[in-house]
């Protein structure tokens, strides 16, 4: 008898097939614990982590403190689990569970850790510092602040202490550093913020003047190393809030705001940037008014009601007339104006201001005059 030993093997492999395929569900067993590998701050919450379990489908992750029984915290199918939710100064017990089709197994064995939170960074630069301050990390003992230069391996400390806050004038103008911080509860540390780069630029010194040609504020500045270009704020005078006009690159160091009217007084301030980093402010030049032309053509003027307007100047020839002008309004039911030129808006409608400046200012600086100046201004109030 011939023994085909290929169709033996072909068959038995058929075989296993099939007895594979059969395999009842019952044979399927619960999963074991997981083994609970490490729990770590991160500047996202506590990070836990486990072992794969050979027939899990997914994980139940448990937390509790000492005096609370166990809440569940997620099901997840990954190794690991983020606790965003995590308060800093608590001590978290954690534990998992492996599940799948037959259920569920017991719980892991534990591992304990102080949730720290970390603090958020901000940084920016004053005259002759680079500043640094963070937020409050509940339970913190002391918070530890490092920096390097952009380009070093290593980072130093900079400060370790209780302050949220601190000021670095050991610096190099026109370098890049970068700073990051930890909050610290007795010997356990938190996860550091995530690095702040900040070139340190110094103030640009700022100059500005009416052009002669009354067609606007001419502003020039200093160059400042590493500076990537400048930023221009505006104000009137007698506002404290600020607007950036223009934004120019590095090569450029004088603008023309041509973008002033007639009667109203300005003042201006400059900024270095680099990236997100920015310098100081500059000085701010609050001498600085906006032309008035020598014309007999009215000028205008719009304001809300009840608005007090503070920012006229009058000026002929360049010499200031405020002290020799007598202002008065056609309705002061609409538009009132005061000795000093300060206009309050009444009521919706349109008025007109006289200012009449005196023969004698006139005359003193213009030989020969002999005559008052008369400006009017349209006031129209919304």
């Amino acid at each position: 008898m011939v023994i085909n030993m290929k169709r033996i093997i072909s068959a038995l492999a058929a075989l296993t097939i099939i007895l594979t395929l059969v395999v009842p569900a019952s044979a399927v067993t619960k999963p074991r614990a997981p083994r609970l590998t490490s729990l770590k701050n991160t500047n996202k919450g506590v990070v836990v982590k486990w072992k794969t379990v050979k027939n899990a489908t997914k994980y139940i992750v448990f937390r509790r403190t000492s005096s609370t029984k166990y809440i569940k915290r997620a099901t997840v199918k990954t190794i690991s689990f983020t606790d965003k939710k995590a308060v800093s100064g608590r001590k978290y017990i954690y534990a998992v569970r492996s599940v799948n089709a037959k259920g569920q197994s017991k719980l892991s064995k534990t591992k304990t850790i102080t949730s720290i939170g970390t603090p958020k960074l901000k940084t920016w630069n004053s005259k002759y510092a680079l500043k640094a301050k963070w937020t409050k990390v509940r339970k913190a003992t002391k918070y530890v602040l490092l920096y390097k230069k952009a380009k070093a391996k290593k980072y130093k400390v900079l400060y370790s202490g209780t302050k949220r806050s601190f000021a670095n004038d050991n610096i190099d103008s026109g370098a890049a550093y970068n700073l990051k911080v930890k909050a610290v509860i007795g010997k356990q540390n938190g996860a550091y913020s995530p690095a702040k780069t900040q070139v340190f630029l110094e103030s640009p010194t700022l100059k500005a003047e009416e052009l002669l040609d009354m067609e606007g504020i001419t502003l020039k500045w200093s160059a400042i190393n590493s500076a990537k270009g400048y930023i221009i704020y505006r104000s009137l005078k007698s506002a404290n809030s600020y607007k950036r006009i223009k934004k120019v690159s590095a090569d450029i160091k004088r603008y023309v705001d041509t973008d002033v009217v007639s009667i109203n007084s300005y003042k201006y301030y400059v900024v270095a940037y680099n990236g997100s980093s920015k310098s100081a402010k500059s000085n701010i030049d609050s001498d600085v008014y906006g032309y008035i032309e020598n014309t007999s053509t009215p000028l205008t003027l719009t304001i809300k009601k009840g608005e007090v307007y503070k920012d006229i100047y009058i000026k002929l020839n360049d010499y200031a007339a405020v002290s020799f002008i007598k202002w008065s309004s056609s309705n002061s039911k609409i538009a009132k104006v005061n000795s000093k030129g300060i206009i309050t808006g009444v009521k919706k409608g349109k008025a007109t201001l006289k200012a009449v400046i005196d023969k004698e200012f006139i005359a003193a600086y213009k030989p020969g005059a002999t005559s008052s100046k008369t400006i009017k201004i349209i006031v129209t109030v919304k």
